[in-house]
């Protein structure tokens, strides 16, 4: 009886596919899994977070006070809509930098001048997040304010598994 090396082909070729379809559906779960937020980080540049989103998670899990809670919803929506601005202007600044590297012989000058302000206006961001966070973090009492630093703490560390 002749064994015919076409039939272990055929089995080795559809084990490679069905390898390579689920590494692939692997790969697509992690990468969109869904991790709440905190203070609304990652929300779309433009759309102010307001009480119905991603804060209802955060103001439950630091059991915060009706007063307190008024309060983060009068201020979180002034914070998330300034932050938008800067994504925009960002993205922006981004585009631009992508259009001049686009030309023939590409303005070195300018891209530095780009990437400069796209700096400056990232700083900008980081500086209003940092001073939302110690205003939020002001209002808050002693276990609270642990509870919050932990979430943004595991948020940050969730982050920094995503990316690498």
């Amino acid at each position: 009886m002749k064994v015919n090396p076409l039939k272990y082909l055929l089995v080795l070729s559809l084990l490679l596919n069905f390898s390579l379809l689920g590494a692939a559906g692997y790969a697509y779960y992690n990468r969109n899994r869904s991790h709440p937020p905190p203070l609304g980080y990652g929300a779309p540049a433009g759309v102010a977070i307001g009480p119905c989103s991603t804060q209802p998670h955060l103001f439950e899990a630091l059991s915060l006070k009706p007063e307190q809670r008024k309060l983060f919803e009068q201020k979180a929506p002034l914070f998330h809509e300034a932050l938008g601005k800067k994504k925009e202007e960002v993205d922006r600044l981004r585009r631009s930098l992508f259009d001049l590297m686009r030309t023939d012989h590409p303005d070195s000058k300018a891209m530095e001048t780009t990437i400069a302000e796209i700096n400056g206006v990232q700083k900008e961001m980081q500086k209003m997040i940092v001073a939302h966070m110690l205003e939020f973090k002001s209002m808050l009492d002693t276990g609270q304010r642990k509870k919050f630093l932990d979430m943004i703490r595991e948020a940050m560390t969730r982050r920094r598994e995503i990316v690498e």
